[in-house]
Formats: structure tokens, C-alpha cells, sequence
């Protein structure tokens, strides 16, 4: 960019740019391109003079930073103008429908009813469209109301009737987009720019206009805004946003980075993958906005009634046309409906508790299992990565038939390597603290899922799994380790058997500590009206019974392969239970999604995440409590709103068919209780502080 210095002192210079003065560049994106500059402390540019103030400390760098920086800078653009959304063209129709109700005494006469037609027509449009369709609805309702009015030629009103049904219209759309801002606003990277290579040289750009492929610069102190992968640098990046982690994440070339997330320490090179609303936190937003299509079943239920309420409003017009003869009543009582406020106040209630809850670090995915959560009555554990820390260690290593300790733990981590599983891991882990080097002698490895894993070593056929596995599906004898198991089982550790050659070669005892929230958990969700809580787990009888009475749970289920528990689920929904299932490992997902309510835990397998339909975000056992909180306080909110609805038009519809109150009056009092309801559904959104 030219330019020109007009005046300079230690620590400050004022510089003319060679910028368009009319029409006026954009203020902001000219200050943007200097002030997060080290050394620039502010600023300052006068779209009328055209002239750049800039104060920085640093002496002579800082200073020749600068105008390089100016000279390589593009030329700023004009503020292009914003896109008329749905929410400016209701605006301004209102407007115009106001002004032209207040400016009617000025209006001749003859005119008026030329302008209230005019008005009316989009309102008899929809209603013709309707009855086109075969739906009996409420803008059936609203065109026959404003007809009835414009036949008696009472046209102020049915201007009156048409401008208020815009201004409800309007204000509709305005709680629904409020409610969205709030929502977005949760995950937003908030940054409208960022710095982009472009042709060696680092230009700023506005959010929109960078592209996948872009090589985005961030610094420390920055928020990401793309998700890519790191090709030049590295730093710590703070992930809380998204993942819930409390301590930074080393990042360095090769690692994938997502947008939203900050940068503490450090400066990176990101090759950008995913942007603007393919980001992963664009992407939570948009799973909580679709999730409103899920509906509820009140949800569902309120609608249809208010949809059937329809014929009887015509029915009672009709009756009280016949008996009064009066059309002014009829219309008033055709502006009093019912549905209008139940469909915009029961689905916003939806989302902005589905907000809420995300706000929570807790992703509920639909109204339809926010209402079934509020409804659950019976919840099954899984209890390894749930009720358990999911960081398992070896407790002790058993050898038998002339194996010693050091083979059967070297062995075991040989074919365990190659299972992506907490237990595997740890019995990795305590092979390389032993130093027990474990080379790649082993034939290809046989995964079993939830029983184990097989291979070949030596010629020997070896298999590491559950006592089922090794026992009843390898018909190896396991009773060398029965004076070994109790022990384990009374101290609540797990078993893995290792079986070389067909003969029981040792026991390795797995501790998962139990979380330190497990039985406070426990003893909430009892108190929080829960009838039936079930512990599942691969464990043996004697370990699970262990550690369910730690957790005070009565019930459990032993050695539960993927088919027991969905067995177990199925049998409770038989009983006619409200089910939420709690897991995060790959054998969980069958028993999650047969669930009414499937929950996983951030840290669980990718396919349990995916089948769950509430993701926490954190990990915390106590985020269940809170989102079947916000759900039930849901669903309350929902049932308020719905009898505010009925009380209030039904007040309004008897005082139409006795005459006490004219159509303008219905109308306005329908409009108001719509928005009433509308803005206390927002009420979730501007709650916070829960425990």
C-alpha cells in the first residue's frame, strides 16, 4: 500500500495512505492489518483523511516492522454491504406497515382501502396457499379474519389486524435468531480475521475469505481459526473449548489443530483442512441447530393439537355469527389461536435448552432425547471407562507351567500392541517400565471383539483375553489360577489370562481405579428419582460383585458380553423402563443405541460417540445429573408454556363471542401472549451457574 509520512515522533507516526475517500474504506480492516503487531500498542485510522496514527514502543525495529508492513499490506476494500436476512425484510415490512397505519388520518379517503388490500394481500396469499395445500391452519385463520374485517369495510381494522400479525411474525423471527446468536456465540473461534501467507508475504483476512489449502499463521495469544494441520512451528494450544482439557497440548508439525482453540505459548503454521462452517466447532453448533428437528414427543403432540384446535375456532366463529349476527365478534374470535404460540414456543424451549446443556460441556443430540432424558427411570453402567478411570495398570503378573514373570508380561505386550484398548495399553506400559523388550516375532495378530486377542509366537498358538475367551471358546484349563483369582477379585482388580500352546501360561491382574465422583454419582442418581441403576461389566462374578457394593449398586451383570447387554436393555424396556445407558467402549455401542437415551463419554471409542445421542464433553459423571436436570426443567418450561397458552386464549375467545372485546383487541392479545411465551422459552440460554 502507498504511503506517505506525515508526521513523527519517539514512539508515534502518523502516515497517509493512499486509500479511496469515497466511498469510505472500512475502518476496522485497515486498523486490524497493524494492531496485534509486537510492539504496536494502538492503532488509528481516519477513513475521512485517510491518514493511519500508530503508537508502538521499541525503538528503531519496531518502527522499520511497521512500514514494511504498510508497504506490503493490500489495498483495503470498500465495506461491502451486509445481505438482507429474513429477520431485515420482516423489519421492513413492519416499518412500512406502520408508518402507513400512523400516517392514515393524512391518507384521502378513497385510498384506504386501495392500502389496507395492499397490506393484506401477503396474509390472504398464505391463506389461499393453504387451503390450495388441503390445510385447515392458522394462516387460514389470520386471511379469513382480515377478509371478514375488509367485507364489513371496517378497513383501520384489518390494517390494525394485518400489522400486528407482521409485527408477531417479526418478533418470532427475531427470539429464533436471538436464541441462535446465543448458541453460536458458545463455540465461536471470535476472530473475524485471520493472518495468511499469500505469496511469502502475511495478509490479513477477513474470516470468509480463507480458503482450505491457505497456509494461516497464529501467535501466541490467538485463537485458532481453522481446523488443519501443523506444518511449521509449534506450540501449546489450550483445547478446554472443546475437549474439556485443563492443561495445554504440545502441537508440532504433522498435528491436527482445531479452530476455537488458543494458542498459549508459542507461534504455529497451520495448512488449513476445514473452514468456516466445515470447522469442528461450527460443526457443534450446527448438530445442536438440527438437532431441533428431532422433535420431542410433547413437542410433537402440542403441534398437532394446535393444528386440530384450528377447525373448532371456525366452528365457534361460525356459531357466533349465526347467533349474534354480528361479523365483528366472528373476526374477533378467528384471531384468537392457539397454535401459532404453541409452535414457536415449544421448539424454542428445545433449542435453547439444547444450548444450555451444551453450554454445560454436555451435547444432546435432538428434543426428542432431551425429553426422554427427563423421562429416564432406569440407567445401565458400563463400568470400565465409565464408573472407572479408563487408565488401568497392572497390579501383579501370575506365571504357571514353567512360564516365569518377565515372559508372560513380554509376551503379552507383544500381541497387546497392537490393541488400541485401555487394558492392552497398560500392559504395554508396564512391559517398557520393566524394560522388557518385546520385538516383532509374532505371526498376524486376531482381534476378537470383547473377548481378546490371538496369535502365533514361536509356532505356539497365543491368546490374551477374558476367562470366556481363553476357557470356553480356546478349551484351555484355567483352574491352575483359581487360588489366584479370589485374591484379585476381593481387591475388585480385573483378569487378563494369557494361554501359550494350549496350556494356561499366567494371570495378569488389571486395577482401574474407581473414580472418586463414582459413588457420590451413585447415590445422587438415587436420590434424583432413578428406580433401577444396573452396573454391566466383562469382569468375573466375584470382581464385579466387589465393586458394585463399593458403588452401593444392588444390581450388576457379570462377564456381559455386547449381546448380554443389549439383552440387559431389552429386558428393562420390556418392563416398561425409560432407559439411558452409560459406555464408551466399542462393545458398548450395540446396548447405546438399543437405549432409549444412549450416553458416551469424550474419551470413548469413535464409534460409541457416534451412536450415543448425548456426547460428554468432559467426561464427568456428574454432567448426567446436570443435562437430566436442564431436561426435566425442559420439559417443565414446555408443559408452563403451553397451559399460559390455553388460559390466556381461551380467556381472549370468550371475551370475543360475548362482544367484550373487538378484533383489534384479540389480535394484540394473541401477539402478546405468543412473544410472552416466545421470550420466557429463552429463559435456558441466560441461566447460569449450575453445579
Amino acid at each position: 500500500m502507498r504511503h506517505t509520512i506525515v508526521h513523527e515522533t519517539p514512539g508515534r507516526i502518523r502516515l497517509e495512505l493512499a486509500v479511496p475517500r469515497f466511498p469510505a474504506v472500512d475502518r476496522c480492516q485497515v486498523e486490524a492489518q497493524f494492531s496485534d503487531m509486537v510492539g504496536v500498542e494502538k492503532a488509528s485510522f481516519s477513513p475521512r483523511t485517510g491518514t493511519l496514527l500508530v503508537r508502538y514502543h521499541g525503538g528503531a525495529a519496531v518502527r522499520d516492522a511497521l512500514l514494511a508492513r504498510v508497504a506490503a499490506a493490500p489495498l483495503p476494500g470498500t465495506r461491502r454491504p451486509r445481505p438482507e436476512t429474513e429477520l431485515d425484510r420482516k423489519k421492513r415490512i413492519v416499518v412500512r406497515a406502520g408508518a402507513l397505519l400512523l400516517a392514515r388520518p393524512l391518507i384521502p379517503f378513497p385510498v384506504r382501502p386501495v392500502l389496507t388490500a395492499y397490506g393484506a394481500l401477503p396474509i390472504m396469499r398464505k391463506g389461499v396457499a393453504s387451503l390450495l395445500r388441503r390445510e385447515l391452519n392458522v394462516d387460514v385463520l389470520d386471511a379469513t379474519a382480515v377478509g371478514a374485517a375488509m367485507a364489513t369495510r371496517d378497513f383501520l381494522t384489518a390494517s390494525v389486524i394485518s400489522f400486528l400479525l407482521k409485527l408477531g411474525e417479526y418478533l418470532e423471527e427475531w427470539t429464533r435468531g436471538y436464541s441462535r446468536r446465543l448458541l453460536t456465540e458458545m463455540f465461536r473461534t471470535g476472530e473475524e480475521w485471520a493472518w495468511v501467507e499469500r505469496d511469502g508475504v502475511e495478509v490479513r483476512l477477513p474470516l470468509e475469505e480463507v480458503q482450505a489449502g491457505d497456509r494461516v499463521v497464529v501467535r501466541m495469544g490467538s485463537l485458532i481459526p481453522v481446523d488443519g494441520v501443523v506444518v511449521a512451528g509449534e506450540a501449546l494450544v489450550n483445547q478446554s473449548s472443546l475437549t474439556g482439557e485443563s492443561l495445554p497440548v504440545l502441537k508440532r508439525t504433522g498435528i491436527m489443530v482445531y479452530a476455537g482453540t488458543a494458542v498459549d505459548e508459542g507461534a504455529i503454521t497451520i495448512r488449513a483442512e476445514q473452514v468456516g462452517d466445515r470447522t469442528r466447532a461450527a460443526r457443534v453448533v450446527r448438530i445442536i441447530e438440527e438437532a431441533e428437528a428431532l422433535k420431542a414427543e410433547s413437542q410433537s403432540r402440542s403441534e398437532a393439537m394446535a393444528d386440530r384446535i384450528v377447525p373448532f375456532s371456525f366452528l365457534a366463529s361460525g356459531l357466533t355469527f349465526a347467533l349474534t349476527g354480528n361479523a365483528g365478534r366472528a373476526a374477533a374470535v378467528l384471531l384468537v389461536d392457539y397454535s401459532c404460540a404453541i409452535k414457536l414456543s415449544t421448539p424454542l424451549a428445545i433449542l435453547t435448552s439444547l444450548a444450555r446443556s451444551a453450554r454445560h460441556r454436555v451435547l444432546i443430540k435432538g428434543g426428542k432425547y432431551l425429553e426422554l432424558l427427563a423421562r429416564t427411570d432406569a440407567v445401565v453402567l458400563d463400568k470400565t471407562g465409565t464408573l472407572t478411570e479408563a487408565s488401568p495398570r497392572v497390579a501383579e503378573v501370575v506365571a504357571f507351567n514353567g512360564y516365569d514373570r518377565a515372559a508372560i508380561l513380554r509376551n503379552a505386550a507383544c500381541v497387546e500392541e497392537h490393541f488400541p484398548h485401555p487394558v492392552a495399553t497398560a500392559v504395554v506400559r508396564q512391559a517398557e517400565r520393566e524394560g522388557l523388550v518385546h520385538p516383532e516375532e509374532h505371526s498376524e495378530v486376531e482381534y476378537v471383539v470383547a473377548h481378546g486377542i490371538a496369535s502365533r509366537l514361536d509356532g505356539a498358538r497365543i491368546v490374551v483375553g477374558s476367562r470366556h475367551f481363553v476357557h470356553e471358546d480356546e478349551g484351555v484349563d484355567v483352574s491352575p489360577g483359581a487360588p489366584f483369582i479370589g485374591t484379585f477379585a476381593r481387591r475388585g482388580d480385573s483378569v487378563l489370562y494369557v494361554a501359550i500352546g494350549g496350556r494356561l501360561a499366567g494371570l495378569i491382574a488389571i486395577h482401574d481405579p474407581l473414580r472418586d465422583e463414582a459413588r457420590p454419582f451413585v447415590k445422587e442418581l438415587k436420590n434424583s428419582g432413578i428406580g433401577r441403576i444396573v452396573m454391566l461389566t466383562g469382569d468375573n462374578e466375584a470382581t464385579a460383585a466387589t465393586i458394585a457394593g463399593e458403588l452401593g449398586i444392588e444390581e450388576f451383570h457379570a462377564q456381559a458380553l455386547p449381546d448380554r447387554k443389549v439383552e440387559v436393555i431389552e429386558a428393562l424396556r420390556r418392563q416398561g423402563h425409560t432407559v439411558a445407558m452409560v459406555g464408551d467402549g466399542i462393545n458398548d455401542s450395540p446396548a447405546l443405541a438399543r437405549a432409549h437415551v444412549g450416553i458416551s463419554m469424550k474419551h470413548g471409542a469413535d464409534i460409541a460417540r457416534e451412536a450415543c445421542d448425548v456426547l460428554l464433553l468432559d467426561g464427568t459423571l456428574h454432567d448426567i445429573l446436570t443435562a437430566r436436570r436442564i431436561s426435566q426443567e425442559a420439559m417443565a418450561l414446555v408443559e408452563q408454556n403451553f397451559r399460559t397458552i390455553v388460559v390466556v386464549n381461551t380467556g381472549a375467545m370468550l371475551l370475543a363471542v360475548t362482544g367484550a372485546m373487538p378484533p383489534v383487541f384479540s389480535a394484540t392479545i394473541h401477539n402478546l401472549s405468543t412473544i410472552l411465551v416466545g421470550l420466557r422459552s429463552l429463559g435456558p440460554l441466560r441461566r447460569h451457574g449450575e453445579a
